[in-house]
């Protein structure tokens, strides 16, 4: 887990991902890899967005932006991986929203008990 601007997100692996490919499942193309899943923000709870992929060989691929919006072949790589993921209609995507969830819980659950504590302190510091 690791925060991105203040926005909670997870890191996914993910193996045995196929792609479309005109307009079918191609499963000749295998791709293996980490996605890095991002909260979607507050008004989409418990949502997420795919904000980076990094392939299993070292091939860093980032989301498509104003600043790298050029339609290369590591950009439509990076939309079709994402698509996959972000969608839970696939195994992929269900696995994907799963594990999300779970993360984003177990951080719920661990801000909740490191307010309770500092609370705690606070109290018991004039006591001392």
């Amino acid at each position: 887990m690791m925060p991105i601007d203040g926005a909670f997100s997870c890191e996914y692996a993910f193996d045995e991902l196929s792609i479309r490919l005109c307009d079918r499942w191609e499963t000749g193309l295998l791709l293996y890899g980490r996605a890095e899943l991002t909260s979607a923000g507050d008004d989409y709870a418990d949502e997420f967005y795919v904000s980076a992929i990094r392939l299993d060989g070292g091939a860093r691929l980032a989301r498509p932006s104003l600043l790298n919006a050029a339609g290369n072949f590591e950009i439509e790589l990076f939309r079709r991986i994402a698509a996959v993921i972000e969608d839970d209609r696939t195994h992929i995507g269900r696995h994907a929203v799963e594990l999300f969830a779970n993360e984003l819980e177990q951080c719920r659950q661990a801000d909740h008990d490191q307010a309770r504590k500092i609370e705690q302190e606070r109290i018991l510091e004039p006591m001392m």
